[in-house]
């Protein structure tokens, strides 16, 4: 969605991006679209996608053919992605991502986990999903400039800590490209 649309959708749906949920919605195609191909999504995936908010990202994701669950914690977003998209391989759940429970993911094959994590959730989101053992083969996330400096940090910086190492623990972690706050709306940090 361009700005102009993000704007019209919030104030046509009655929505007001509430700030204690971390809500900033990309608009952005271009760099929606780049993300979506950082994770290889194919049609056997089944993606699992975090605060897909207005849906920027799950555009591209339904667009590959993969399978995508959206976990939307905002149930007037969860009622307007329902809206939207009209995929069958789209399953939009209204629910907290913090509690939602790990285990089913097992009967699904090839999950790859995408999402734009709002900050101050970000450390408990990545911790909960890569419990040992998770399904969870690929992520692509977008995280603010200091989170996602933590846990790419190397050993002896001063970014490296306890939660470096424990996602390194289980994860190869790759710091992809630094996004300007105007991508989004209301304009985020980085």
């Amino acid at each position: 969605m361009r700005l102009s649309e993000i704007t019209e959708t919030l104030r046509r749906i009655r929505v007001s991006p509430v700030k204690t949920l971390g809500q900033n919605f990309l608009h952005d195609r271009n760099l929606a679209r780049w993300i979506v191909q950082q994770a290889e999504i194919t049609p056997d995936d089944y993606v699992v996608e975090i605060g897909p908010g207005l849906g920027a990202l799950t555009e591209f994701l339904l667009e590959s053919g993969a399978r995508v669950l959206a976990i939307e914690k905002d149930a007037r977003l969860a009622n307007f992605l329902r809206g939207k998209f009209r995929y069958r391989q789209l399953e939009v759940l209204h629910a907290d991502a913090l509690k939602f429970d790990t285990r089913k993911l097992f009967a699904q094959r090839n999950v790859k986990f995408v999402g734009n994590f709002p900050y101050y959730i970000s450390s408990q989101l990545v911790l909960k999903f890569i419990r040992f053992p998770s399904p969870i083969s690929l992520w692509v996330l977008m995280l603010q400039s200091e989170m996602a400096r933590r846990f790419s940090a190397s050993p002896s910086t001063s970014e490296y800590g306890a939660l470096t190492l424990q996602v390194q623990l289980h994860c190869r972690v790759e710091y992809l490209r630094t996004v300007r706050a105007t991508v989004f709306f209301p304009s985020a940090g980085s």
